[in-house]
């Protein structure tokens, strides 16, 4: 009767682990991830690589490309936003959130070039950085040389 009690509870664990790693994970590959809020980021022909930027989306932190990147150096794959699991969503707390990133995926071309990436939450961008943070919680820019 143990071993079955046992046996039951690591089963309910692993399928508790494995639905958490896919919610916290997202459903793209986004290859080497970048976590800079900005700068250069140097990758190499044809890799592929994502932009992360931590966000609260329930807070109005809804990150979007304000500037494209040249289509002949860098394509975008595609965008998503992926929940963090925090300590709220275990309890269960009312208005918890435990916030998450969105993630920006790209992949380079196959030829060496250069070209800038500009994200931004229009949201609290059209705030002027009036709010706790200010502009640089707001926009982020990055040159993506490939090569």
């Amino acid at each position: 009767m143990l071993v079955a009690v046992v046996a039951v509870l690591a089963l309910a664990g692993a399928a508790g682990a494995v639905a958490i790693h896919r919610m916290t994970t997202g459903k793209l590959d986004h290859g080497t991830v970048f976590t800079a809020t900005s700068g250069e980021l140097v990758v190499r022909p044809g890799q592929l690589f994502s932009i992360e930027v931590s966000a609260h989306r329930s807070w109005g932190d809804v990150w979007t490309v304000a500037e494209a990147p040249d289509p002949a150096v860098v394509q975008s794959v595609g965008a998503e936003y992926v929940r963090n699991f925090g300590l709220s969503d275990l309890t269960g707390a009312v208005g918890a959130d435990s916030g998450g990133h969105f993630d920006f995926v790209f992949r380079a071309a196959q030829q060496p070039g250069r070209t800038t990436v500009a994200l931004h939450v229009d949201y609290r961008d059209s705030l002027g950085g009036t709010f706790s943070g200010g502009p640089e919680q707001t926009r982020r820019q990055f040159t993506v040389r490939v090569g």
